[in-house]
């Protein structure tokens, strides 16, 4: 692990944000004020919003979401989505769920929890900031079968040393 913090991420109503990002949990600021300006990319921390027919992570509904960085030295690691095993010749790091925000808000992206997800320590609170949803599939474009409709999409996370 290179280092250990809050998940963030722009206000899931605010059309400009970025992506989710990792802050550490010692930060270190150079030049600033302490002035709410309009006129900036604005960061929130990130909750789960997972209580609407939670098949997976419900418990972790409107906590807050802790995140780590890690580097694997010599291995080149992959991401598949929709998988819960690697191909051969792969290593299993961890499987989990992929989650994104809300259809409806500004995309950021999609991340990999990890389905033995954590909350951070008394941190439920329903603010609101940046918001991981579960993803889902839909069919149409999306071939079913093998896909199926509305089944929540797990990814494992798999390497290989180089």
């Amino acid at each position: 692990m290179v280092y250990s913090g809050q998940a963030a991420g722009g206000h899931y109503q605010h059309t400009g944000s970025g992506e989710y990002i990792c802050l550490p949990n010692d930060p270190e600021y150079d030049r600033y004020n302490q002035i709410n300006d309009d006129y900036r990319s604005l960061m929130y921390g990130a909750e789960y919003e997972t209580g609407h027919n939670p098949p997976a992570l419900g418990d972790l509904y409107e906590n807050d979401v802790p995140c780590s960085v890690c580097f694997a030295r010599g291995k080149t690691t992959l991401m598949i989505p929709v998988r819960t095993s690697c191909y051969n010749g792969w290593t299993k790091e961890y499987q989990g769920y992929l989650m994104g925000e809300y259809h409806g808000s500004q995309g950021k992206g999609y991340v990999r929890m990890d389905k033995n997800a954590e909350a951070l320590h008394s941190s439920y609170a329903n603010l609101n900031g940046a918001l991981f949803f579960n993803v889902e599939g839909r069919c149409g474009t999306l071939k079913c079968p093998p896909y199926i409709e509305g089944a929540e999409l797990a990814c494992v996370v798999c390497s290989k040393s180089t």
